[in-house]
């Protein structure tokens, strides 16, 4: 998984503390990001029974409950359960004229008397279940509403991406091509906890029952940090999470692979980085990306780094063997001695051991001071 960088003193910082930042969604560039308008599908009757026998003091038949709402329950099983019930349901009040039932006695023997293909006390006592139901559903949307204006509004967020070669993401998120993009190794944690990005053309729905769950409600919530609309979808973001927005946070310096400099990346800055790295981890590859020549499109090429002592050492025994107390251009050494350093590096290198009198030079002629 990679992670596009601009080249600044915080990325830099990071890189040197082997850390990665978790922002905060509101900072985020797609105005849906996050605080999209979630909609939440109805929550199941059976997961209703078991929030509502869960908070109720009396202790119901989840079947029961469940065939009221199902209306599959049978006429014995109905009288069953009002038998037992019906008194908490419904407030009987024989001095109410317009009530239809005048107490538990009259309304079970109106009960034994219906035929059951006409069981209108079943539709009554349903519609009590799901008048609660409807509370509850209520409940979770104003829950799920204040989860994502508290907690959205907290949780770190760290984006990364599948690929390392889109243009658009260069240009983007690192610097027009002059930043850096980081390959880490998913099997590390936190990268192997990375949730991918889905996108859609619509909003997606939010499933009501798996907020109820402890362990599924905090993927649900992840889940939810994950969707965008189709027109990122270029981006093959993935995203990993932490509690806490706002700050930086370490890991396995192991789990660093590669670091890939974009086109327009500043000499300086390459040598840079990779001196922090050629001591601080061996391992990391090193890449320069390229140009394509058939197509528009760009492709990483690998190159190994050495430090400036070990490449001015390789310099003056080159420079030695070859032209001896001879003069030399910059351009015969690059040609005799199939020097493959870029042009600008390569005379930095032969300024910088002219500064050191290590060389002399003259116009645009070089020679060993002896």
């Amino acid at each position: 998984m990679f992670k596009y960088t601009s080249i600044n003193s915080y990325s830099l910082r990071n890189l040197q503390n082997g850390q990665i930042y978790f922002n905060n969604p509101l900072n985020f560039n797609d105005p849906f990001d996050t605080f999209h308008p979630a909609k939440i599908t109805e929550i199941s009757n059976a997961k209703f029974v078991e929030l509502y026998c869960k908070s109720s003091k009396r202790k119901f038949n989840k079947k029961h409950l469940i065939g009221i709402l199902d209306k599959t329950i049978s006429k014995q099983q109905f009288y069953d359960f009002c038998q037992e019930h019906i008194d908490y349901i419904f407030d009987f009040n024989e001095s109410n004229e317009n009530q239809l039932f005048k107490s538990k006695v009259d309304f079970l023997n109106q009960l034994k008397n219906v035929e059951e293909s006409k069981n209108d006390f079943l539709e009554n006592i349903g519609g009590f279940f799901m008048t609660v139901k409807s509370r509850l559903q209520a409940t979770i949307q104003e829950t799920l509403y204040n989860i994502r204006q508290e907690k959205f509004a907290k949780i770190g967020v760290c984006c990364f991406s599948k690929n390392n070669n889109n243009l658009l993401m260069w240009s983007h998120y690192a610097d027009s091509h002059q930043g850096i993009c980081l390959e880490f190794d998913s099997e590390y944690e936190p990268f192997s906890k990375a949730f991918e990005v889905e996108y859609k053309s619509e909003i997606p729905n939010v499933n009501s029952d798996l907020l109820f769950e402890e362990e599924e409600n905090a993927e649900s919530i992840k889940k939810l940090l994950s969707f965008k609309s189709i027109d990122w979808k270029h981006e093959e973001e993935m995203r990993v999470f932490h509690q806490e927005s706002n700050k930086s946070y370490f890991y396995p310096i192991r789990s660093l692979k590669a670091i890939y400099f974009g086109l327009k990346a500043n000499p300086s800055d390459v040598e840079m980085i990779c001196s922090i790295f050629k001591s601080k981890n061996p391992d990391v590859k090193f890449y320069r990306m390229k140009k394509l020549d058939k197509t528009f499109g760009i492709e990483a090429e690998q190159f190994h780094y050495n430090t400036v002592i070990e490449i001015q050492s390789s310099l003056i025994l080159i420079i030695s063997n070859l032209f001896s107390n001879n003069e030399f251009t910059q351009e015969e050494l690059v040609t005799k001695g199939r020097i493959e350093i870029p042009e600008i590096q390569l005379k930095a290198h032969l300024d910088d051991l002219k500064n050191k009198n290590i060389l002399i030079k003259h116009k645009e002629k070089y020679k060993l001071n002896r």
